[in-house]
């Protein structure tokens, strides 16, 4: 459970980073309205979540023949392949808002 905290952490430390960036949707596969959100948040809010939400807050966003393509590039193809998926491909939760506490209690 520690890695997933740490995993979870660097992962929300680095969206608010890449908040600043035009290309944050892409490098993190969130919306602008989650990297907007994001980067709102305090270090603590950020240590909070990572903590207690119990679950990985990142995921691969390849399917299987994606994965089965990366892997047969070499190099820069890897690189170019995995940007156009990613460019290609609309942000994880669909608006990127946070559920609301209802939202989460029906979940």
């Amino acid at each position: 459970m520690n890695d997933i905290i740490s995993i979870n952490r660097q992962f929300l430390i680095m969206a608010r980073e890449a908040s600043k960036s035009r290309s944050g949707e892409i490098m993190t596969g969130l919306s602008r309205t989650a990297l907007d959100r994001i980067a709102q948040m305090t270090l603590d809010e950020i240590d909070a979540m990572a903590r207690d939400i119990g679950i990985s807050a990142i995921s691969i966003r390849l399917t299987e023949t994606e994965m089965d393509r990366l892997l047969s590039l070499q190099g820069l193809q890897r690189a170019a392949y995995s940007i156009s998926i990613a460019a290609s491909a609309r942000p994880r939760g669909g608006t990127g808002s946070f559920p609301t506490s209802r939202q989460a209690t029906e979940a």
